[in-house]
């Protein structure tokens, strides 16, 4: 069914999730998901979108049913990790690619959909300040590289300065949709592919969890923090010092089962290494030392 004159705002979420309907069941649902919600809290209301509207949410409860008992659905934090590591990887490709003086009209079109597939968290929850840095640059680049390509020069790789990054940012209304015929690239499988982020990007802030309820599209999901992507997986996390078990407080337990659901998303990539990094960070949130780490 055609998206109406009025929804061509939800576009670009509706195609995303589309192409990702076998590829990864869970951004696909989460991508119509967001464009749903999206339709409904801007309107207008008139028979075509209330049409296109009632068409999406049975195509979401068909989807739904199709992924079964899935965490990444059910659950909001491992939903959360599932669709911004996903996300993440894209930015990094595209990253990676544009600091190799390698920039293309696919390096665009490739920042371009990360930005797309970040905003997707919004699903859970407002944006924590490093998310929304890495969106406002993924429409830069975007934009920039593009620009660059239509002068005949040469994209110039990295971040600007703050002050020329600030003016030339756009909307995502300069970007309706890329061509039809562009597949969002999938992210590697394995995270020894990556190597930085963007320095100029704040560090990001958690926050503390609240309960999991299975997301409706008229209920507000609660925040969920952001987990850490372990760029380098050379760098592995430090196990603590030996403790009294005993002493181990609630807040030590819920990181460690935070830490663990983030591995079990990992492993949905087959990402082993950030798999076993967030594990051993989970066993560190329990006071394990060295001597009691299971052969990690």
């Amino acid at each position: 069914m055609d998206i109406p004159v009025e929804l061509k705002y939800i576009t670009p979420y509706v195609q995303r999730g589309q192409e990702l309907a076998t590829r990864d069941p869970v951004v696909s649902y989460y991508a119509q998901y967001y464009a749903a919600k999206l339709a409904i809290a801007r309107g207008p209301r008139t028979k075509e979108t209330n049409e296109y509207l009632s068409h999406l949410l049975d195509a979401l409860e068909t989807q739904k049913k199709i992924i079964g008992e899935n965490e990444a659905i059910t659950d909001d934090l491992v939903g959360y990790a599932h669709v911004e590591n996903f996300a993440l990887k894209i930015f990094l490709n595209a990253d990676n690619e544009d600091r190799s003086g390698k920039s293309s009209k696919k390096t665009a079109k490739t920042f371009l959909a990360a930005s797309i597939f970040l905003e997707l968290l919004k699903t859970f929850g407002d944006l924590d300040p490093e998310v929304e840095a890495k969106i406002k640059y993924s429409k830069w680049k975007a934009a920039d590289i593009m620009k660059a390509l239509r002068e005949g020069r040469v994209p110039t790789p990295g971040s600007p300065g703050e002050e020329e990054q600030s003016e030339n940012i756009p909307s995502i209304s300069e970007f309706p949709s890329p061509p039809s015929n562009f597949t969002a690239p999938l992210p590697p499988s394995n995270t020894s592919d990556v190597t930085h982020t963007p320095p100029q990007l704040p560090k990001p802030v958690t926050s503390q969890p609240s309960t999991n309820p299975q997301p409706h599209v008229t209920a507000k999901p609660p925040v969920i923090p952001q987990p850490t992507i372990v760029a380098n997986p050379a760098v592995a996390p430090q196990l603590a010092t030996p403790v009294n078990l005993n002493t181990v407080g609630d807040a030590q337990i819920a990181s460690a089962q935070k830490n663990a659901k983030w591995a079990i998303s990992a492993l949905d990539y087959e990402d082993i290494k950030t798999a076993r990094l967030q594990l051993l960070s989970a066993l560190n949130d329990i006071g394990f030392n060295q001597e009691n780490n299971f052969g990690f």
